[in-house]
């Protein structure tokens, strides 16, 4: 049987390793919005309307708010995990938050994965209540940095770090099985 100190240490090199990914993932985002950005700026005052030579403050490419972030049409989408996916890993009954969509769930190397967009800060709160509710559930970690913020608790079955990109709105929910 794997002690507990194992079972703390890899928990917490997963989690670290998570943010590092994160970050890196916050950083590279910031850097195509940026390019995109400064393309489309750089386009539109080639081709001014009106006779102006400025932009107006719209741009065809997006910012940090961008509206291309909304996926259209069902192929886009993926689901919600089902319920028995969730109780799995001790998560039984997490609802979708309103407003969210999902852009990948996966299983990899026994961990469960889910990203959402389109939530922000509300969606991260309402996940964090839903699973701070659950039965014996217990916060076992909570970091904020400038871009990001992410909370851990060991629920019965099972351990769940949800995570907030406080930039654009990105959450990522990482559920591992208690062994």
């Amino acid at each position: 049987m794997i002690s507990k100190r194992i079972i703390v240490f890899l928990v917490f090199v997963v989690f670290t390793s998570v943010i590092v990914l994160a970050g890196c993932y916050s950083v590279a985002r910031g850097t195509e919005r940026g390019v995109r950005d400064g393309v489309s700026a750089g386009i539109a005052g080639m081709f001014p309307k009106g006779g102006s030579s400025s932009n107006s403050g719209g741009s065809s490419g997006g910012s940090s708010t961008a509206p291309e972030r909304n996926y259209q049409g069902s192929s886009q989408k993926v689901p919600w995990p089902s319920d028995t996916n969730w109780k799995r890993y001790g998560l039984g009954g997490l609802k979708q938050p309103p407003g969210t969509d999902v852009t990948g769930a996966a299983l990899l190397f026994g961990s469960y994965t889910v990203s959402l967009i389109n939530g922000g800060r509300p969606a991260f709160d309402n996940l964090i209540a839903q699973i701070d509710s659950i039965a014996d559930s217990e916060l076992m970690t909570d970091a904020i940095d400038a871009d990001t913020q992410t909370i851990g608790y060991t629920v019965p079955g099972g351990i769940v770090h949800v995570s907030v990109d406080l930039v654009n709105g990105d959450i990522i929910i990482w559920a591992m099985k208690d062994s």
